[in-house]
């Protein structure tokens, strides 16, 4: 089968993290299983282009694109019609050199929905979204940021009459976009239910949880090494943002060095990087409560080195406060034979069950995290024996091979059924 990818990031990218790291290993999957393999993604690209045995085209824009160094205002009156004929210009003549049978679209938050559109519209080919968030749900962009409030006075003054003239031209051209989404994969059941139960996807719409590559994320199997050495080493890895719940971590870190819980044991890495205000946030709540010798913060590294870095540390922190759809990083943990506190949001609670496979806290509650944590440190035996659990979950049902499988499944029903 030819299949055609489309999704605003592709590696080596900065940015995309999870979403487009998925996208990839199943880009990579399907070509090894002999289909044919094409990517249409935007121009970002860090450092130079990896050689593959398929044609990754980097010809999209992201619109309005935040890193540019324009304003929104600026970027929507200059240029963004042209930039949206083009990609469906450069799209439709893809479409015709590579011919495929079906479209794959992935990650789309920046890209016109013009553009799926499009897709949706090529007679004979099936276009089938992967959803590993709330796509559905999100209005089109410059909608979004013409009808956001401002918060300065003077971008009060300036925006107000110039919303009105852009919200008139959007309708004029036929926005918001109504996709179809008539055949839509889902990260996790939370992720199904939610959107079926708005009415934004089809009933028919299926769950294919995100999967790890155990050939990479994977430890020895033997979880006896955690926490042996004379601290206990925890991890908060991704996204640095205030939906991520951070600041939560800190608070119950704050919490245990108040209580005197063998505090002087527990060291905190908070790896990654996120908006500039909420970690100048973060940095100065670690500063306010002294903490500057348990919590450290190490800027993000490449995903290859992933691997080595998760060996380094006995827990895994997810302090997400915001509806989860499921979380890469917490599986990818859990492999690697790490012990998992975190939030049940979302999707989460598909694989992190109290006590079973990890142990879960209410979110935005930092006593409740701080009580985990000295749970554990007082009950190593437990811990092991729930961080071995929760990897023999992730191996039995939530590798990248269990979602290949099923993702080459679903695509030959669509034509078995058609």
């Amino acid at each position: 089968m030819r299949v055609l990818f489309i999704t605003n990031f592709y590696p080596p990218c900065e940015y995309g993290w999870g979403y487009m790291q998925l996208c990839e290993e199943v880009a990579d999957g399907l070509y090894s299983r002999g289909h044919d393999v094409a990517i249409l993604t935007s121009s970002y690209r860090y450092g130079s282009e990896t050689n593959r045995p398929y044609q990754v085209h980097r010809l999209l824009s992201i619109d309005p694109d935040w890193h540019s160094g324009k304003s929104a205002v600026w970027q929507f009156f200059f240029g963004r019609r042209h930039r949206e004929k083009k990609a469906v210009a450069d799209f439709l003549n893809l479409v015709v050199d590579f011919c495929p049978d079906l479209i794959f679209i992935w990650h789309a938050i920046g890209l016109s929905r013009t553009l799926f559109q499009a897709a949706e519209n090529i007679p004979g080919v099936k276009v089938v979204y992967y959803l590993a968030g709330y796509l559905p749900e999100l209005p089109d962009e410059y909608i979004a940021y013409w009808q956001a409030k401002p918060i300065r006075l003077v971008a009060k003054a300036l925006k107000r009459p110039l919303s009105r003239i852009a919200l008139r031209q959007l309708i004029k051209e036929g926005k918001p976009i109504e996709l179809k989404y008539e055949n839509v994969i889902c990260v996790s059941d939370y992720v199904r239910q939610r959107l079926v139960s708005k009415g934004l996807i089809p009933t028919t719409s299926i769950v294919i949880h995100n999967g790890v590559n155990l050939s990479t994320f994977r430890s020895n199997g033997e979880t006896e090494v955690l926490f042996k050495s004379q601290n206990v080493s925890c991890l908060i890895a991704g996204r640095v943002a205030l939906e991520k719940g951070i600041h939560t971590a800190i608070d119950a870190f704050a919490a245990l060095r108040a209580d005197k819980k063998d505090c002087r044991r527990i060291e905190l890495t908070i790896l990654g990087d996120g908006p500039e205000h909420y970690l100048k946030y973060i940095k100065e709540k670690v500063r306010v409560n002294h903490l500057q010798d348990m919590v450290k913060f190490h800027p993000p590294i490449p995903r290859e080195q992933m691997p080595e870095m998760l060996s380094k540390y006995d827990i895994l922190i997810l302090p997400s406060e915001y509806d989860e759809p499921i979380a890469r990083a917490m599986q990818e943990a859990m492999a690697m034979g790490l012990l998992v506190i975190g939030t049940d949001t979302g999707g989460s609670g598909e694989l992190l069950v109290h006590e079973k496979t990890g142990f879960v806290f209410e979110p935005g509650n930092p006593q409740f995290l701080a009580d985990q944590i000295h749970k554990v440190q007082n009950n190593p035996g437990l811990a092991r024996r729930i961080a071995e659990a929760g990897q023999e979950v992730v191996i039995e049902n939530f590798n990248i091979e269990n979602t290949m499988e099923k993702v080459e499944q679903y695509m030959y029903s669509l034509y078995k059924n058609s």
